[in-house]
């Protein structure tokens, strides 16, 4: 008797054929562009989540792969996207000294 395994989410582009080498069947099909941005959606969601039960150099790597999906899903340049990073350091910092900003205070105008 088989048994089956529901997942109905958003795989890399190869395991299928890692799943029919290992001898197994699949069923998938290939998302619409609407379905596609929002699988990758949750998956960056997904991941992330998985990076927080176990923060290490593989599952950044596997969100960092997300989020280039859907940089290029926007045809966003890479290049571009670092440029715009580096210039937004340069202006408003990073997030290295770990500020939390509780509250601003507006003075009236005299």
């Amino acid at each position: 008797m088989k048994r089956e395994i529901i997942y109905n989410k958003l795989v890399r582009d190869k395991i299928p054929e890692i799943i029919q080498k290992d001898n197994k069947e699949c069923e998938f099909y290939i998302a619409s562009e609407d379905e596609y941005i929002n699988q990758l959606y949750s998956k960056v969601v997904e991941e992330l989540n998985e990076f927080k039960a176990n923060p290490c150099e593989e599952e950044m790597a596997d969100i960092l792969e997300v989020l280039s999906a859907i940089g290029k899903h926007y045809n966003f340049e890479e290049d571009s996207v670092q440029r715009i990073r580096y210039n937004k350091n340069q202006e408003r910092g990073k997030f290295d000294k770990r500020i939390i900003l509780q509250k601003v205070m507006v003075h009236p105008m005299a």
